[in-house]
């Protein structure tokens, strides 16, 4: 059974583009021109992913999956933008985004992606066991410096559970492994957004905050 893949945008060059670039694999692809039409279109039938601009009238990108989640709809959702800022990231990542694609880019990033993505069940549900393991496989990846392994398992914890401070502060850590302080920080300050009391996180704001240039004493927790 081919995969249904909803493509999100007002830019009808941008749609057709993406709706060519699957063509001859084994996806069903539709398309909506903003948010609104993008939710009737879930409200009525399944996909196992959305490709999803950001920049949109009258909804942004994430206001409309903030809409898709409070209608219960658990479909995959990538993000994508060309206003490439940290705080769209993270902020996509909150709301439960399993990926954020910047523009421009090109047709086999997209692609790679979304065989990526596809791969999973549109709806992954993770015991509280399965995600302390997944976390404790993520500490684990970036203790041997497997950054995109590590990375990967946050994602697969993200579809089940955006809340999970842990996860945002472990996001942070590889970010400050990658010499990214400045979204290393973000991270840190979602996690605390989630839970003002998780001490991973506020170790690690205060310490890269204090100490820019030193990587030493991350608290993984």
């Amino acid at each position: 059974m081919k995969k249904r893949i909803l493509i999100v945008d007002d830019e009808k060059n941008i749609r057709i583009a993406l709706k060519q670039c699957f063509k001859g694999e084994n996806y069903k692809v539709e398309m909506a021109n903003d948010g609104e039409e993008a939710i009737e279109k879930l409200k009525n039938d399944r996909y196992d992913l959305i490709l999803m601009d950001y920049q949109m009238p009258n909804k942004n990108g994430l206001e409309v999956l903030e809409d898709i989640r409070k209608n219960n709809i658990e479909t995959r959702v990538i993000i994508m933008t060309a206003y490439g800022t940290v705080d769209i990231a993270v902020d996509s990542m909150k709301l439960g985004a399993v990926d954020f694609i910047s523009k421009p880019f090109s047709i086999a990033k997209v692609k790679d992606v979304v065989r990526e993505s596809i791969k999973k069940d549109a709806i992954i549900i993770m015991g509280e066991r399965d995600i302390d393991g997944s976390l404790n496989e993520a500490r684990d990846a970036i203790r041997h410096g497997s950054l995109e392994a590590a990375t990967q398992h946050l994602r697969d914890v993200l579809i089940s559970d955006a809340s999970n401070p842990a996860t945002q502060n472990l996001l942070g850590v590889i970010e400050e492994k990658k010499n990214n302080g400045n979204l290393a920080q973000k991270y840190y300050r979602a996690a605390l957004s989630l839970d003002a009391t998780y001490a991973p996180a506020d170790n690690n704001l205060r310490r890269t905050a204090m100490y820019s240039a030193l990587s030493t004493g991350i608290d993984l927790g």
